[in-house]
């Protein structure tokens, strides 16, 4: 079985990783090292491919630069994991993927190696700055709802949900609860990307809908502070624009999640045991959206302008990161590639 999801983010407070936190319980790691996302995808591809016949549940964490590459694989069956990316994780063995490319063909290439590694920061800085703007933009829009909440009936509702979700069940015997923590989703000039129908099949669903700033985060905090108080396992997504807010819980033991329904990432209720929290009519004062309609009508085009500006410089950067790929792919020599390949496969047996 494979399960796709994201470790890392491009957010409002710059390039995030949660590789660390995604990893309890794994002992080994293995650190892949490389100039080149597209190497370590093709990687991480063909020991996935050598794992299947072994029916082993295989965990692709998936580049927030590039959905549709690998950039780390997790055998939670074997306590083993690779990684890449600027950040090296704990106790991990780094492994440095330098030894495949022809030296002659990098050297040569290294003056515009260094140009577009040049542009691609520039670009992605410019990508950050208005994610962050969004991000002030968004806490503006937060301010309104929460000027209109009804924390009593908030606080209600919430204590009422938990009790359903956990008061009837027996608590976890083994003790400590084992957190892992992983994004969302990931932005891309195409739009929101991610893997939320295939995590959450088979467990009951919790669709929060409401407006920014109507508690959907807290609600998933506070669950998560139950589960945990009682023993439970808990798998924690937070959002990719801001990381401190919490945007899926799922807790595996008791077979259910909740997640944050609303845009850029909506999703409907389609099975017969999914189940609907509307935050925005439960506990925030009837006709807000009537009253501050012009407010908000400026708030959406500021927010959607900023994050326009930081999809258009996130293109950008992608670009220049692709053409990078290309001279460091035309400078993979095979056979060291077959050779290193075969060692971190050797790993595994």
């Amino acid at each position: 079985m494979t399960v796709k999801y994201f470790t890392d983010a491009n957010s409002a407070a710059g390039y995030v990783s949660l590789q660390n936190e995604n990893l309890t319980g794994v002992k080994k790691v293995y650190h892949l090292e490389s100039p080149d996302d597209r190497l370590v995808h093709y990687l991480l591809e063909q020991i996935s491919h050598v794992l299947t016949p072994r029916c082993l549940t295989l965990e692709c964490i998936c580049s927030t630069f590039n959905p549709d590459y690998l950039s780390g694989l997790v055998i939670r069956e074997l306590s083993v994991a690779f990684t890449s990316g600027e950040i090296i994780t704990d106790d991990a063995q780094v492994i440095n993927l330098k030894s495949v490319y022809d030296r002659l063909i990098i050297k040569e290439n290294m003056g515009e190696i260094r140009r577009l590694s040049k542009e691609m920061k520039r670009y992605y800085e410019k990508m950050y700055m208005h994610f962050n703007g969004a991000l002030h933009v968004h806490d503006e829009w937060e301010n309104i709802y929460v000027d209109r909440m009804d924390f009593e009936k908030a606080d209600k509702f919430k204590d009422d949900l938990i009790t359903r979700l956990f008061d009837t069940k027996i608590p976890a015997s083994r003790g400590e609860s084992q957190l892992v923590r992983r994004f969302f989703g990931t932005s891309t000039p195409d739009g929101l990307r991610d893997f939320i129908p295939e995590l959450t099949y088979g467990f009951k669903r919790y669709f929060i809908k409401g407006r920014p700033g109507s508690g959907k985060s807290t609600l998933m905090k506070d669950v998560v502070a139950r589960a945990v108080k009682l023993g439970y396992d808990v798998d924690i997504y937070h959002c990719a624009l801001d990381p401190k807010s919490l945007d899926m819980v799922v807790v595996p033991e008791l077979s259910f999640c909740m997640f944050d329904a609303t845009a850029p990432h909506e999703y409907d209720a389609i099975f017969t045991n999914d189940e609907i929290i509307d935050t925005y009519s439960s506990f925030i004062k009837e006709g807000t959206d009537e009253r501050c309609a012009l407010v908000l009508e400026e708030i959406e085009a500021k927010y959607k302008k900023q994050i326009k500006l930081a999809l258009e410089a996130m293109k950008n950067g992608h670009a220049k990161r692709a053409m990078l790929s290309d001279i460091y792919s035309d400078a993979v020599v095979p056979e060291k590639f077959d050779e290193l390949l075969n060692e971190l496969v050797n790993k595994l047996k």
